[in-house]
């Protein structure tokens, strides 16, 4: 798993690096002024017959760019430094590194609001833009001389790589703060910041590369980072080899509770998650008049008609049924399609407490939750919801805005209190667990803004618990192959034309990249 930290964890780490481990901060800066230099001479083999400008701010950000125009200097690129503010404005680091640029003779020019303008040809006539103007220390929108060079350099139309993260983003966020630089390019410092991840703000960082700057691992490690990305070594972890001397029940039996008149396929589109997912046997539970028309049922579900209401949804004496059907099944999917009419509510409350074996909760099934008070300290078994914001929003009572402006926080405070895991569906899609930790999922795409992917996932997590997968393992998992599967899928034809059914059908391929 990648760390993903806040400005103030990032903060903490390289302190304690400098204070606690003695690591002079002018190494650190060194070792990431040298990295953005070598990462542009390898994006760019003719790079002596191109020419480079650097927006440096008065900070630490700043410096390191000092660090790269050296670097690039001495490599007898024509690189030119145009710092926002005045040379006797700098301090510490930043002030050392700008007096070895000047020194060495690197071109250096102080820029304020009345002499803006005067760069207009220079940086008309580059190829290259290095933006370390800000980095990770930003609190506020930018204003002022900052707020015009961030415009000239994104009218401009130059390539630009930005240092850590584009002048004008925010570290700790989805959601920009102001006017914002537009990089090609974002070398991320030592580790991932959250809004290198998060949209929107990520669609400002371009291409995102990590550059060791050779933080020691004890510095990191003492700063116990609750955040990570989840990556495929990870997911691929989780997943055995299955051996030769095994038989249909060694893999599980998934039931899905789904469907109601008019809503079929969500019921289909569970029951072949599942069972593309590896589960060894899956039970589609359904009102009896999908079960009559047998609409959009995989050939390989076995099926089981339950009691319903004169609308075609599931009755409240359902439960009886389920729970007599529940023995010998070692995963629960509940909620794609079921409706929301106060007789299912009333199942809902009724059901889900009772229930021993693992459980994954979705779309409808959110959605009757949250009519029922209480509900969640009832529950026996654990439990995987996947909303996303609006019924997010039902069923912790915070507003959409405010979920999608701190989608993390949203999603571990909801599954610390209340005991679950989370799995706040979006882009990109954020699970949390009750011990504190949370991931970013970095599978997926647009395309997968259709009807019933979610109800895949359901199935396809549903069928990971079957196998055995732990609560944290199956989510994970699920949420990671269900994203690649859309991602495979939208390489070979487009994101425009994926439907949810494709995401199962290329669902073997994702998982035969994962397999050991």
């Amino acid at each position: 798993m990648q760390i993903v930290v806040t400005a103030d964890e990032m903060r903490a780490i390289d302190q304690r690096a400098i204070e606690k481990h003695g690591i002079p901060g002018l190494v650190l800066m060194e070792n990431a002024g040298r990295c953005v230099a070598d990462l542009l001479w390898e994006k760019f083999p003719g790079l002596r017959e191109k020419k480079v400008v650097v927006f440096a701010g008065k900070g630490n950000n700043g410096g390191d760019g000092f660090v790269v125009a050296r670097h690039l200097f001495n490599r007898g690129v024509s690189v030119r430094v145009y710092l926002l503010g005045r040379h006797s404005q700098l301090q510490g680091d930043a002030r050392t590194n700008a007096g070895i640029a000047r020194n060495l003779g690197v071109p250096i020019q102080e820029i304020d609001e009345r002499s803006l303008n005067s760069i207009q040809h220079n940086l008309g006539h580059c190829h290259v833009v290095v933006d370390a103007i800000f980095g990770t220390g930003l609190t506020q929108p930018a204003e002022g001389l900052y707020e015009k060079a961030i415009q000239k350099i994104n009218s401009a139309n130059k390539y630009v790589a930005a240092i850590d993260v584009p002048s004008g983003t925010g570290s700790d966020g989805g959601q920009p703060m102001g006017p914002s630089v537009k990089a090609n390019l974002t070398v991320a410092l030592g580790l991932l910041k959250r809004s290198h991840l998060l949209y929107p703000s990520a669609e400002t960082m371009g291409e995102v590369r990590l550059a060791d700057i050779g933080l020691p691992k004890m510095a990191i490690d003492e700063q116990d980072v609750k955040l990570f990305l989840t990556q495929e070594d990870d997911v691929r972890a989780f997943f055995k080899p299955r051996h030769p001397d095994t038989h249909k029940g060694t893999y599980g039996h998934a039931l899905a509770v789904a469907g109601s008149s008019g809503k079929g396929g969500a019921a289909g589109l569970t029951a072949l998650g599942a069972l593309r997912a590896g589960a060894g046997l899956v039970t589609l539970a359904w009102p009896k008049s999908c079960h009559a028309s047998m609409q959009s049922v995989p050939l390989e579900a076995m099926t089981l008609p339950l009691p319903e209401t004169e609308r075609g949804t599931i009755a409240p004496s359902a439960k009886d049924v389920l729970l007599e059907q529940l023995a010998g099944k070692t995963a629960l999917a509940l909620g794609p399609g079921i409706s929301t009419d106060d007789a299912v509510a009333r199942f809902v409350n009724e059901f889900l407490p009772a229930v021993k074996c693992p459980m994954v909760v979705d779309a409808d099934g959110l959605n009757c939750l949250a009519h029922c008070q209480g509900l969640l300290s009832r529950l026996q078994a654990p439990a995987i919801l996947t909303p996303h914001p609006r019924e997010m929003s039902r069923i912790s009572g915070e507003s959409v805005e405010d979920i999608l402006a701190d989608r993390i926080g949203a999603a571990s405070r909801f599954a610390v209190k209340h005991g679950v895991a989370l799995v706040l569906k979006g882009a990109r899609t954020v699970s949390a667990f009750p011990d504190g930790t949370a991931y970013i999922n970095p599978t997926g795409n647009p395309g997968m803004a259709t009807g019933g992917t979610g109800d895949a996932l359901t199935g396809i997590i549903a069928g990971l618990l079957a196998q055995g997968f732990d609560v944290k393992s199956a989510a994970l998992a699920g949420v990671y192959i269900h994203g690649l599967a859309g991602d495979m899928y939208a390489g070979e034809n487009s994101e425009t034309s994926l439907i949810a059914g494709d995401l199962l059908r290329t669902l073997p391929a994702s998982l035969k990249r994962i397999l050991p």
